[in-house]
C-alpha cells in the first residue's frame, strides 16, 4: 500500500528531491529562462542584459509572461513519461516473475539500449554537423532534443540490464539535464526576440517619458525633439532665434527638453529610453538616474468612463 502512490514517479524523481527542493528547482528554472528570455529581448535593442542590472528576482517576475507554452509542453511530456514509466515498470514486474519473463525483459532491454543509443548517435552527429548546416534555424533545437531523448530512453532501458557499466545511467541522465537546458535556453531565446518584435511594432505601449537635462543629451535619433526652455520665441515666423534668458540659465535648472521617449526598461542605476517609433538606425537611451533631470510619465490618452 505505501509504494502505490509512487508508482508514477521514476525513481530519479526522488532522488533529487532529496538534494533538491521542489520550489527550488521551479525558482532556479524561472530564473533560467527568465535570464535567457531577457538576454534575448533586450539584445534585439542593442542592450546586453548585464548592463541593466536586474536582480534574480526581476529574472524571475519577467519570465511568466511568455512562459505558458513551454510550461504546458514540460508538464504534458512529465506527465507521459510518468504514466510511461508506471506501466513498464507493472511490466517488467510481471515479466521477472518467470525465467523465461525474465530473459525476455533482458533482450528486450538490449534492444531498448541500442535503439536509444542510436538515436543518441543521431543528435551527436547533427551537433558536429553545425559546420556544414549551420545556416538551418532549426539545427540546435533539433539536435539538443535529440540528444535528450536518446539520452532519456538509453538510460531507462539500462535500468533493466543487469551488466551495465556503472556510471553510464547517472551521466546519461547528465546528458538530458544538458539537453533539456539547451531546448529551455534555445526556446527562450527565439521567445525573447518574438516580444521584442512585437513590442518594436508597438512602441506607443510604452510609458511616454519627457525628460529635462541640464546639458542637451547627444542623440543621433532625429525623430527626439530637443527644446531650450530657456529660450522664449515671441515671434517663430521672423527667423531669428532669441537668446537664452539669462535668469533661467543661472538658475543651472534641468533646461532641456526631449520629447519623443519611451522606457523600455530601468535598472538600479539607469534608465534605458527608446524613440517612440521603430527604425534601423535608432538607438537606446542609457540616462543614469544620478544624472540631474527631472522625469515626466504622460498619461494615456484613454480618458476615463463616467460611472454614472
Amino acid at each position: 500500500m505505501t509504494d502505490e502512490p509512487r508508482r508514477g514517479l521514476p525513481p530519479w524523481f526522488t532522488v533529487v528531491t532529496q538534494f533538491v527542493a521542489p520550489a527550488t528547482f521551479v525558482s532556479a528554472f524561472l530564473f533560467y529562462y527568465g535570464y535567457a528570455f531577457t538576454r534575448s529581448e533586450l539584445w534585439y535593442f542593442g542592450l546586453d542584459v548585464d548592463t541593466i542590472g536586474l536582480s534574480p528576482r526581476e529574472f524571475v517576475m519577467r519570465s511568466p509572461k511568455s512562459l505558458a507554452v513551454p510550461l504546458v509542453v514540460l508538464t504534458t511530456l512529465f506527465v507521459t513519461v510518468a504514466t510511461v514509466h508506471s506501466r513498464l515498470e507493472v511490466r517488467a514486474r510481471h515479466l521477472r516473475a518467470t525465467p523465461e519473463g525474465a530473459q525476455r525483459l533482458a533482450d528486450r532491454a538490449r534492444a531498448a539500449v541500442l535503439a536509444g543509443s542510436g538515436v543518441l548517435g543521431v543528435g551527436v552527429l547533427l551537433l558536429l554537423a553545425y559546420a556544414w548546416w549551420g545556416s538551418w534555424v532549426w539545427l540546435p533545437l533539433v539536435a539538443a532534443a535529440v540528444i535528450a531523448v536518446g539520452a532519456a530512453a538509453t538510460a531507462g532501458a539500462l535500468r533493466y540490464v543487469r551488466e551495465r557499466p556503472a556510471g553510464v545511467v547517472a551521466g546519461l541522465w547528465v546528458l538530458v539535464v544538458a539537453g533539456v537546458l539547451w531546448v529551455v535556453s534555445i526556446t527562450a531565446g527565439w521567445a525573447g526576440v518574438g516580444f521584442a518584435q512585437q513590442t518594436a511594432r508597438e512602441l506607443d505601449e510604452l510609458p511616454l517619458v519627457v525628460l529635462d537635462t541640464t546639458t542637451p543629451l547627444r542623440l543621433s535619433d532625429t525623430t527626439i525633439a530637443v527644446e531650450d526652455l530657456c529660450v522664449h520665441d515671441d515671434d517663430p515666423d521672423d527667423g531669428v532665434t532669441p537668446a537664452p534668458d539669462e535668469e533661467c540659465v543661472a538658475a543651472q535648472a534641468p533646461r532641456w527638453r526631449h520629447r519623443g521617449l519611451r522606457l523600455l526598461v530601468q535598472g538600479p542605476d539607469a534608465m534605458f529610453l527608446v524613440p517612440s517609433s521603430w527604425d534601423a538606425g535608432a538607438t537606446t537611451v542609457m540616462v543614469p538616474r544620478d544624472l540631474p533631470a527631472q522625469w515626466q510619465f504622460q498619461f494615456v490618452n484613454l480618458p476615463p468612463v463616467d460611472a454614472s
